[in-house]
């Protein structure tokens, strides 16, 4: 039988995937889909209609996969890492947030199906949402801070260095304390997020387990997952040929598009908790803003200001309180362990720690070059 270009009307064809990735040529379209492929550690098997052939071989592109491989491929150069001569060294914040604004965008732009299985199945949608609207603003607000501090005469940056260590340590230990509380409740979930999201019985069911990483590594394991689930499709339609009189492609993709939805429960909830974060994330205002707005200006704005910074930390002693009441009591429906279970994880925290703690890690050493290059100006007393 000659070599065909696709088997099926709603698969994409070679030339099919170079248009949606916005390429001209096949061979650029290969390459850097080789290069995704090799990155995300894709099985490039699943893409051939038959895995035997090792080179060449009919390509085989699913019509739920597509789409969203393009994605990956279409931003490949805009990746930071991908760059010639990459390193950690160079990378800057700009750079990684630009990468994601545009995944984003490519993912708002998908058919409504397709992105109600992100919103549902990936986790790291919403983390690379929020690693956008913030990771800008921490720089600059890092840097400001560091340089508002350097430049009051009367200052003590010993004792800025003291405050720093302190409160990093303390939320360091209530970072660790939060993931293991979540642990001890499954069936939490966080910012409208379900961790197990497909539809399917424990057999069929992928594990996407995404949350803590960026939308490509989210989208690569869901590729993955429903490549896996559609390899054995290639059975049933490797001697289909496709007919002369068709229906429109798009209409025929449509379809299976919907059928997408039986895969998951309804991702409304999770797009609609995204879309409000992001809403009202973006609308935060920092306090030069808030005195240009005029909500610092007058005793009556001020006084309103503080009334609520009050009201929220009422509230906030009244949820520690509970908490308390309930450690004391061993109350599972309020604090999710016994005092027993607590005690092992401050346990293990202290493993963790020792283990952690003062080692020459990568992170280590970059932290170590970032707060010197920000103190070299208290050291050589030069402001440039």
């Amino acid at each position: 039988m000659p070599k065909q270009k696709k088997r099926r009307l709603v698969d994409y064809s070679t030339t099919e995937m170079v248009k949606l990735c916005g390429m001209k040529a096949s061979s650029t379209f290969e390459n850097k889909r080789d290069k995704v492929f090799e990155r995300y550690e894709i099985d490039s098997s699943l893409f051939k209609m038959d895995p035997n052939i090792e080179n060449g071989g009919e390509n085989f592109y699913p019509v739920i996969c597509a789409e969203l491989l393009a994605i990956l491929i279409r931003n490949w150069d805009k990746n930071p890492s991908s760059r010639k001569n990459a390193n950690r060294d160079n990378v800057t914040v700009t750079q990684i947030c630009d990468y994601y604004r545009a995944l984003l965008k490519d993912v708002d732009n998908l058919p409504k199906e397709l992105r109600g299985l992100i919103y549902k199945s990936c986790q790291s949608h919403f983390t690379t949402k929020c690693l956008v609207i913030w990771a800008e603003r921490l720089v600059n607000g890092l840097a400001l801070f560091t340089e508002t501090y350097l430049d009051q005469q009367k200052e003590n940056i010993g004792k800025l260095c003291q405050s720093l260590a302190i409160n990093l340590d303390k939320m360091t230990y209530m970072e660790y304390m939060n993931n293991k509380l979540i642990e001890a409740i499954p069936w939490i979930t966080q910012f409208g997020v379900i961790l197990n999201p497909f539809n399917m019985n424990s057999m069929q069911k992928p594990t996407i387990d995404t949350q803590n990483v960026g939308l490509d590594v989210g989208l690569a394991e869901l590729i993955k997952a429903i490549a896996l689930k559609m390899n054995n499709d290639k059975e049933e339609i490797q001697y289909e040929s496709i007919k002369e009189n068709v229906s429109d492609v798009n209409t025929a993709r449509g379809e299976y598009y919907k059928m997408v939805q039986a895969w998951y429960i309804s991702s409304e909830q999770e797009e609609y908790t995204t879309n409000t974060y992001s809403q009202g994330a973006l609308a935060w205002k920092n306090w030069a803003k808030k005195i240009e707005t005029g909500e610092m200006e007058g005793k009556d704005a001020i006084v309103a200001f503080y009334e609520k910074q009050l009201a929220d930390a009422r509230l906030e002693v009244m949820a520690l309180e509970q908490r308390l009441e309930a450690i004391k009591k061993d109350n599972p429906s309020i604090f999710p362990v016994t005092v027993e279970e607590l005690e092992d994880i401050n346990d293990t925290y202290v493993e963790y720690f020792n283990d952690k703690y003062g080692k020459q890690t990568s992170n280590q050493r970059y932290a170590d070059v970032y707060i010197g290059q920000m103190l070299w100006s208290f050291l050589t007393q030069d402001s440039n």
